[in-house]
């Protein structure tokens, strides 16, 4: 049915004393010419930090990097000043530019918190940074998706330097979810979390997908998504 299925299975890993992550696409050691990304996304992490550990301050520039919170806190900080805690639901978004260093840490000394990482390739690496969180985007609520980032054309979502547009679903068995592409752009469905069928139309079959899987459309114009358990899900639109 769709142009190629990622399995959660077949992702890179890397596993640490603190960091537990699963790597889409080539990160780090792990290293696939066949994994360098889709389009304008170029990394899409997993990741489980242990209580009171974190990632160091390091640099960017160039990309809109996203962090879509699933479960526990995130301490944020960086050379621009920004400092907060981000919550389960909520959604980050540091548009480096021409360049900004941060530093993230689990601040609870016993609860993992559970996140994805989403990198894509922008426009103005010349520009500064810029910083922008979007609370509670990922609560339980209408199973209708909910557009959270595109390039400055709607209001109430994240602003990316990068002209993808990016939507999140959150929603209960019972409930259907319908995504289109318009001529001329791809799309990805990275699923979060749970379990749900997806099915392209008559003849394409349905696919069962589960927490980490992916689906990378060329092809295939239309998705209709019906969760099996309680699910989560990105769902990606890309020129």
């Amino acid at each position: 049915m769709a142009d190629i299925f990622h399995d959660r299975h077949a992702r890179g890993r890397t596993k640490t004393g603190w960091l537990d992550a699963h790597h889409t696409f080539s990160f780090g050691s792990f290293n696939d010419p066949t994994r360098m990304g889709f389009r304008a996304l170029r990394v899409i992490n997993e990741d489980l930090i242990t209580g009171g550990s974190g990632f160091p301050e390091h640099a960017h520039d160039h990309f809109d990097i996203l962090t879509f919170m699933l479960a526990g806190t995130l301490e944020h900080s960086d050379s621009a000043g920004h400092r907060g805690l981000l919550h389960a639901g909520d959604v980050q978004c540091i548009s480096a530019g021409s360049g900004i260093r941060h530093a993230e840490r689990n601040p609870s000394p016993d609860v993992p918190t559970h996140l994805f990482q989403i990198w894509l390739h922008a426009d103005a690496d010349d520009a500064p940074p810029r910083y922008q969180l979007l609370r509670g985007a990922l609560q339980p609520g209408s199973s209708e998706p909910r557009l959270v980032a595109d390039p400055g054309e709607q209001q109430d979502t994240l602003r990316l330097r990068a002209p993808v547009r990016i939507w999140t679903s959150r929603a209960d068995p019972g409930t259907q979810c319908a995504h289109a592409l318009a001529p001329g752009r791809f799309g990805w469905l990275q699923l979060l979390e749970g379990v749900v069928e997806v099915d392209a139309g008559p003849g394409a079959g349905a696919l069962e997908l589960r927490g980490g899987d992916a689906l990378q459309l060329t092809t295939v114009r239309q998705l209709t998504i019906s969760p099996t358990t309680a699910a989560a899900w990105l769902w990606f639109d890309l020129p």
